[in-house]
C-alpha cells in the first residue's frame, strides 16, 4: 500500500461529507513542478501526502475567532 494520498481515495475520503459544506483545502500534482506521477508519488509519500505547514491550523483558528 503506497504511503500517499491518491485523488480517488481523498474522493472516497469525502463521500460522506455535506457536499455543501464549506472547505479550505490545497492540493499539489505532479504537473504542478512538471515531473513524473512515479516522481511526485515519491515526493507525496515522504510528506504522507501532508502539506507540510505547521501554522496552518492555527492562522485559521485565528481567523475564526
Amino acid at each position: 500500500m503506497a504511503g500517499y494520498t491518491t485523488i480517488g481515495q481523498l474522493i472516497k475520503n469525502l463521500q460522506d461529507e455535506n457536499p455543501d459544506a464549506p472547505v479550505i483545502y490545497q492540493y499539489y500534482l505532479g504537473e504542478h513542478f512538471e515531473v513524473s506521477d512515479e516522481v511526485f508519488a515519491d515526493v507525496a509519500e515522504k510528506f504522507d501526502s501532508v502539506i507540510p505547514c505547521s501554522d496552518a491550523y492555527e492562522i485559521i483558528s485565528n481567523a475564526v475567532k
